[in-house]
């Protein structure tokens, strides 16, 4: 038994409508429509379009899993301490996923001696996965007119090497620096510091 041959490809209205003259005429050498015949002309547009639609299926599938799986890089965990995931195409490394942390270190409470050109040890809500690029600190503060304002440089947040999972963050006052420290209700002052870090 022989079969009709798919060729994808689509054209709109092309159907072939078999006339009410037309005579049962099946594949031959001579015969019309290139020897299959008026009979089968029909069935042979109709099985190139199925054919033309399954091709641009497969295509459709294969996209939508690429689509998928680039979706599936971007996760991330909003909060006080947190981090984002994007996946992008790094011209050096190929398809990547930077993340992106943020924290707040908290030094509410605390005596101002304590904190005093000391040493701080700040761990990143995840691990990064192969390398910690930047590290950036900012000072939080709930009292923007008093010593703790960063007057005159006396007070500095200093960032050591970081690893994929932490940072140590030094405090850095000179010996003119008054600060007072916040206790999170009544008394205003230095709250803590955020910390930012980037890596992939």
């Amino acid at each position: 038994m022989s079969t009709l041959i798919d060729s994808a490809e689509f054209s709109a209205d092309e159907i072939y409508q078999i006339q009410q003259t037309d005579a049962v005429e099946g594949a031959a050498a001579g015969a019309s429509f290139a020897g299959i015949g008026i009979s089968n002309q029909p069935h042979q547009q109709l099985a190139n379009r199925s054919a033309f639609l399954k091709q641009r299926q497969d295509t459709n599938i294969t996209n939508i899993g690429v689509l998928q799986g680039f979706k599936a890089l971007f996760t991330g965990s909003m909060g006080q301490n947190g981090y984002l995931k994007l996946g992008f195409q790094d011209v050096s490394r190929g398809l990547i996923q930077a993340v992106v942390q943020w924290g707040f270190f908290s030094m509410i409470g605390a005596t101002p001696g304590s904190l005093k050109n000391a040493a701080w040890s700040f761990s990143f809500p995840i691990a990064f996965p192969n390398a910690c690029e930047k590290v950036f600190t900012t000072w939080v503060t709930d009292n923007f007119t008093g010593p703790e304002a960063l007057v005159n440089g006396g007070l500095q947040l200093e960032v050591g090497v970081a690893t994929v999972n932490g940072v140590t963050v030094a405090t850095d006052w000179d010996d003119h620096a008054t600060i007072n420290v916040s206790n999170g209700s009544t008394t205003q002052g230095l709250r803590g510091f955020n910390l930012f870090a980037i890596g992939f």
